[in-house]
C-alpha cells in the first residue's frame, strides 16, 4: 500500500514538473472575446475593430502566467480608440435644369434670354438634392442687358455661380400718322389718298409741311418736282420706328396754259364787260354794213321807175 502511493506521488511530480500549454481566446480590439480565433492573424475581429499579437493569449508555464496575460491583453484594449470611418459628403454642384418665363435655357456656366416683358419668373433645379441653390426668382429688368446670378452650394462646401444674361428689347412703335398741309392748308386723306388739289400753270410743285405723331418715325416726300400739266401723284412716304412703311398719295392737278386776251386792260382799271360786249356788237353791225347801201340803191331806182310811169 505504501508503495502505491508512493508511485502515484512521483506521477504527480513529474506531471507538475512539464510546462502546461494553455490555449487563450483572442481578445478583439472592442473588448469582445472572439470565439473563433486563438491567434491574431488577417480576418480576426474583423468586425470588432481588428485585433493585436500583444492581446493574444499564449503559452504559459501556470495558471498566474495565463492571468497576467489576460491582464496585459485587458489593458492593451482599454487603451486603443475604435476605427470609424469617414462618410464623404457630396459635392456635386452642377444644374439640372433652368427655366427662364416657361422657356427651358440650355445648361451653361453662362446662359442668355431674351425678352420684351418688363420682369421675368426663374425657375432652377439642381441634379443634387442635398445642394442649395441662391438666385432671385422674380427679376425686374430694365431696358438693354440684366443679369441673374445662380449660386449653388454643395453639401461639403464647394460652391459654384452661373450667370443668365437676359437682354429686354424695346419695344418700337408701328405709329405711322402725319398731318400734312400743302399750301397752308391742311390736306383730308381717305384711304391715304387726298382729294385733287388744283394748282395754276405757273406753278411745277407744291410746298408741303407736315407732322408726325411719333417723334421717332421719319418721312420722304416723293415727286414734287417738275409737276406736268394735268394729274400728279405726289407721295409722302412715313416709316415708323419699328419699320413699317405706309405713302399718303397727294393728288395734284396743274392747270393747263391759258391763251392772250385780245383785249387789253388798263393796270389800274378793269374795263367792264358790258363794254366788250358793245364791241363785239359793233363789230357784227360793221360786217353787215354794205347790205344798207345796196337797199337804198334799190329803193331810189324803184322810185324813179314809178314816177316815170305816171307821167306818161
Amino acid at each position: 500500500m505504501q508503495k502505491r502511493l508512493n508511485c502515484i506521488v512521483i506521477i504527480v511530480i513529474v506531471i507538475l514538473s512539464f510546462p502546461i500549454i494553455v490555449r487563450a481566446n483572442i481578445v478583439c480590439n472592442d473588448g469582445t472575446i472572439s470565439d473563433s480565433c486563438q491567434d491574431c492573424h488577417r480576418g480576426c475581429c474583423s468586425s470588432h475593430g481588428g485585433c493585436s499579437n500583444s492581446s493574444s493569449g499564449g503559452s504559459s508555464n501556470s495558471g498566474t502566467s495565463n492571468n497576467n496575460s489576460s491582464a496585459n491583453s485587458s489593458s492593451n484594449v482599454n487603451t486603443e480608440k475604435p476605427v470609424v470611418e469617414e462618410v464623404v459628403k457630396d459635392s456635386d454642384t452642377t444644374l439640372k435644369e433652368v427655366i427662364v418665363n416657361n422657356k427651358s435655357l440650355d445648361i451653361a456656366n453662362e446662359m442668355f434670354y431674351n425678352t420684351t416683358n418688363e420682369s421675368v419668373i426663374i425657375k432652377v433645379v439642381a441634379n443634387s438634392a442635398k445642394a442649395t441653390l441662391d438666385y432671385n426668382k422674380n427679376s425686374q429688368l430694365n431696358v438693354g442687358n440684366n443679369i441673374v446670378n445662380i449660386k449653388v452650394t454643395a453639401e461639403n462646401g464647394n460652391v459654384k455661380t452661373y450667370k443668365i444674361n437676359i437682354t429686354r428689347e424695346k419695344i418700337l412703335s408701328d405709329n405711322k400718322n402725319i398731318k400734312i398741309k400743302v399750301n397752308g392748308i391742311e390736306v383730308i386723306f381717305n384711304v391715304y389718298k387726298s382729294d385733287t388739289i388744283n394748282i395754276p400753270y405757273e406753278e411745277d410743285k407744291v410746298n408741303i409741311e407736315y407732322e408726325l405723331e411719333d417723334k421717332n418715325a421719319r418721312a420722304e416726300i416723293i415727286g414734287n418736282i417738275d409737276l406736268i400739266v394735268g394729274q400728279n401723284e405726289i407721295i409722302v412716304k412715313v416709316t415708323a420706328e419699328n419699320g413699317s412703311e405706309q405713302n399718303y398719295i397727294i393728288i395734284v392737278e396743274r392747270n393747263v396754259k391759258e391763251e392772250a386776251n385780245d383785249v387789253v386792260i388798263d393796270d389800274n382799271k378793269e374795263e367792264d364787260k358790258n363794254t366788250i360786249t358793245n364791241k363785239n356788237e359793233e363789230q357784227q353791225e360793221d360786217d353787215t354794213n354794205p347790205i344798207i347801201p345796196l337797199a337804198i340803191l334799190g329803193g331810189a331806182g324803184y322810185g324813179v321807175y314809178k314816177f316815170r310811169k305816171r307821167k306818161k
